[in-house]
């Protein structure tokens, strides 16, 4: 029984008191990791040997069996004599810091070489995979981090992904690293290059957005190229945050080696993780000192100068700082930063502005009210597909919040009105002073989202339902006013005397235009993914199969003593025939809805916008404004309609039958979309007023100790 069945025979606000009803609404999101893994481990066996080769063939040269090039043979790290390898690290140390922390890295490997040949090789080992991901992550996490400091586009796609490689747990993605490359050195090394590598990227991208601008601009006066700007001035000057980043992330390799351990890599880490299996107090004390000395060892010959903290609290600070390794450098002094602050004052709402403004909010009311008239007759549109009941409803409607009408897209289109009557609202009675997006801007991607939704469930495919299933005038209502309010908002976007708060980019911005092309190919992927896994029992069960359950069933009343085994067999049988007989709807073919073919085309025309936004087809900043304002817009479309499907099964759906991956792939596109406008819609603001009228202006100066002085000008 469904969370909305059950409603009706007890009061709502009862039924939302149990636990239980938290089953009703069960967001299969394991289930899509599932779909996803198997269908990785099964079609793309030969990009996964690929990626495996560049990390195998550095562990197996540096700790494995070495590598030999023209008559030259490296054995390995752990197969060269322990002097050979100290003195090595003696000569590298003092190369890349000074002879004093040459010395001390001597002396440390020599205490770890007489701690016992096992702890040596160990030793040797830890070096080496410490030094191959560190290595990996030099090779991936600088390049990114440069473009993510010389395009904005690039950096805000990365920069999420970053947020999401350091608050996801360890123990939650080893799984997927397990399954697809196994136990061992390669799944550990990908796992600690995740954890490791945000703060490289991060204090690179500062680093290089740390450069002074006039820097920049004189070395381009003067002639220079993109490529000598970056060589000769950008990554010179970013060079302590860079050495800080490649820093950090040694430190955070150093942390993981215990994780590393659980998953079968070798080094002191195993050793550790050995003792406290067995509770060996002896080998713990060893393996202890040994790893100490060569975090410490590590950690000195890659700190800056001048940095005499202990390792403890280096560590502690890698840690502490993950999210924001910017705090580890040292401070700006901004002694003589001055800081204008103009008067508050905005442009006022013009006769231009108005009559848009009043189209944007009369599109609005018809979709809010829309929802409210009926969207389905004669059976339930979106809730057919995982409920059967709701297949044939003769002589029933129902409007846009119901289960069997409207459902989530409903929902989702009246908040959405809202917000867009809200905007008018605001922008009209105190412009430029209200919320942030309450303006046009906010205006435009409320109303292309709502004409998205409701198009998506006008245009949705229902091959299995009745000739006579109707569609509602509430839903034509919606796409109507979602219309309606769309070119009102995108004619008062033209008309909003808005500006930058700084000058955009003279540049064109080709991360934005990458990032959403990388959005649409995803779009594409998850196109052609499962949108739906059918695995309900009349669809599972074939006459063979029904024919194996009659038997164990006659067999369990034949012998009574022997139903707990044919019960499990029976179990065991239907779980196999629901992970291998679901039947899979994806996003293009007609027995679904094929949300994945209108999700894709918006992308592409997305992609068409951002053309236009990122400057390719001129620098104009309003230009950019507007466009990136629609894209944005048709961005959000992209993420309700998936959002409203996973929600309308979540809410009504039979068991088994469950939202597919590709709508999460959808929904992460989509959210992609909107990221990479955020950039220039966040600079722009209602314009100001500047005159002899309402007060002087302010100018607000920040001194070295921070304090803030208003003085009249």
């Amino acid at each position: 029984m469904t969370f909305a069945q059950a409603a009706t025979d007890e009061g709502l606000f009862t039924r939302l008191k149990d636990n239980t009803v938290l089953d009703h609404w069960e967001i299969p999101f394991g289930e899509w990791a599932d779909q996803t893994v198997d269908w990785i481990a099964t079609n793309m066996k030969t990009p996964l040997n690929w990626i495996e080769q560049p990390f195998q063939w550095l562990i197996d040269a540096l700790v494995g069996r070495g590598f030999g090039i023209e008559g030259f043979r490296f054995p390995g790290l752990a197969n060269i004599s322990w002097v050979w390898v100290v003195l090595g690290m003696f000569l590298l140390a003092s190369l890349v810091r000074n002879v004093k922390v040459g010395f001390f890295v001597g002396g440390a490997l020599t205490i770890c070489g007489i701690l016992g040949n096992a702890y040596w090789i160990e030793t040797a080992r830890t070096i080496g995979f410490i030094a191959v991901a560190v290595i990996l992550c030099v090779i991936i996490g600088i390049p990114i981090g440069i473009m993510s400091g010389r395009f904005d586009g690039i950096w805000q796609v990365v920069r999420p992904v970053l947020d999401a490689m350091q608050v996801v747990h360890s123990f939650v993605y080893m799984l997927p690293f397990i399954f697809f490359w196994g136990i061992g050195e390669v799944s550990a090394t990908m796992v600690t290059m995740i954890f490791a590598l945000p703060p490289l990227i991060r204090l690179t991208n500062l680093g290089i957005r740390q450069v002074p601008g006039d820097v920049v601009e004189a070395s381009r006066a003067y002639g220079a190229s993109e490529l000598r700007v970056l060589t000769d001035v950008q990554l010179p000057l970013a060079r302590p945050a860079i050495m800080t980043g490649i820093n950090q992330t040694l430190l955070l390799a150093i942390s993981m080696l215990g994780i590393a351990a659980i998953m079968g890599a070798g080094g002191l880490g195993r050793l550790l993780f050995r003792a406290l299996s067995n509770q060996d107090v002896g080998l713990a004390a060893s393996a202890g000192l040994a790893f100490f000395l060569v975090a410490v060892v590590l950690d000195r010959m890659s700190q800056r100068e001048g940095d005499g903290t202990n390792l403890f609290r280096r560590i502690h600070q890698a840690w502490a700082h993950r999210r924001d390794p910017e705090a580890l450098l040292p401070e700006a002094d901004d002694e003589n930063v001055t800081i204008y602050k103009q008067a508050d004052r905005y442009a006022p709402i013009d006769s231009k502005e108005l009559a848009p403004m009043g189209t944007t909010l009369v599109g609005a009311v018809a979709a809010l009210v829309a929802v409210f008239l009926p969207w389905t007759a004669n059976a339930g549109k979106m809730s057919a597909f995982g409920r059967r009941e709701d297949q044939e409803l003769p002589g029933e409607t129902f409007n846009g919040f119901e289960v069997s009408g409207g459902s989530w897209f409903g929902i989702i289109v009246a908040i959405l009105a809202i917000f867009v009557i809200a905007a008018v609202v605001s922008a009209w009675r105190s412009p430029g002073r209200g919320p942030r997006w309450l303006t046009a801007d906010g205006a435009v991607i409320g109303s292309i989202a709502i004409l998205m939704l409701a198009a998506a469930h006008l245009l949705a495919g229902t091959f299995f339902l009745a000739n006579d299933a109707g569609t509602g005038s509430g839903v034509i209502l919606a796409v109507i006013g979602g219309a309606v309010a769309t070119a009102g908002a995108f004619l008062w976007i033209r008309q909003a005397d808005h500006t930058p708060l700084h000058p955009l980019s003279a540049d064109v911005a080709l991360g934005r235009v990458i990032g959403v092309g990388i959005a649409v190919l995803v779009l594409i992927v998850g196109m052609f993914s499962g949108w739906s896994f059918d695995g309900r029992q009349d669809v599972v069960v074939t006459p063979e199969l029904q024919a194996q359950i009659d038997e164990l069933r006659a067999e369990a009343q034949a012998n009574p003593a022997d139903a707990g085994p044919i019960a499990a067999r029976l179990s065991a049988l239907m779980a196999q025939a629901q992970a291998s007989g679901a039947v899979v709807t994806d996003g293009i073919s007609d027995e679904g809805t094929r949300f994945g073919v209108w999700t894709t085309l918006a992308g592409l025309v997305a992609l068409a916008a951002t053309l236009v936004s990122s400057g390719v087809f001129g620098r104009d900043e309003r230009n950019q404004w507007i466009w990136s304002s629609v894209t944005a817009g048709i961005g959000a479309g992209i993420v309700v309609i998936p959002m409203a499907w996973i929600a309308t099964h979540v809410r009504s759906a039979d068991p088994n039958y469950v939202s597919g991956v590709g709508s999460f792939l959808a929904l992460l596109a989509g959210a992609f979309i909107v990221a990479s406008t955020m950039s220039v819609l966040s600079e722009f603001r209602r314009s100001r007023v500047y005159d002899d009228e309402g007060g002087p202006d302010v100018v607000e100066v920040r001194t070295a100790a921070r304090d803030e002085i208003e003085v009249p000008v």
